[in-house]
């Protein structure tokens, strides 16, 4: 369960920005691993995993584009019924807050994207969690 960085890109409502972020990226030869979009009234708030976040950093600065960092826990699942009950569950029992997450699945696996009150904590229940099983 790696703990990444995760970067927040605010982006105004206007058609072709997430292309353009999209596209600087790929020209700078850096991998997106993880992207989610969450609406707000005037901006976009993209949510984004990448391969060289420092790289990543240089871009955002030649756009003028605002963003913010977060650490976040990156875990891949099994693609199977109660996959995602078996990680959160012990971070409810252990008193520790979702604040953010969002999962995709291709094929068997899942790539689960937890931001938590304490990532660290979480990422040492999810190990033990997981070492039980």
């Amino acid at each position: 369960m790696p703990l990444n960085t995760q970067i927040s890109v605010y982006l105004k409502h206007r058609v072709g920005s997430l292309n353009e972020l999209c596209t600087d990226l790929s020209d700078a030869g850096i991998n997106i691993k993880a992207l989610s979009t969450v609406d707000d009234i005037d901006w976009a708030v993209v949510e984004l995993i990448v391969d060289d976040i420092e790289r990543a950093k240089v871009v955002l600065g030649k756009l003028e584009l605002r963003y913010a960092e977060s650490l976040v826990l990156t875990i891949e699942l099994e693609n199977k019924p109660g996959a995602l009950a078996e990680v959160i569950k012990p971070l409810s029992e252990n008193n520790i807050n979702i604040v953010h997450t969002f999962l995709t699945g291709v094929g068997r696996r899942s790539l689960l994207v937890l931001h938590t009150t304490d990532n660290k904590k979480a990422d040492a229940i999810i190990r033990h969690s997981v070492a039980e099983h």
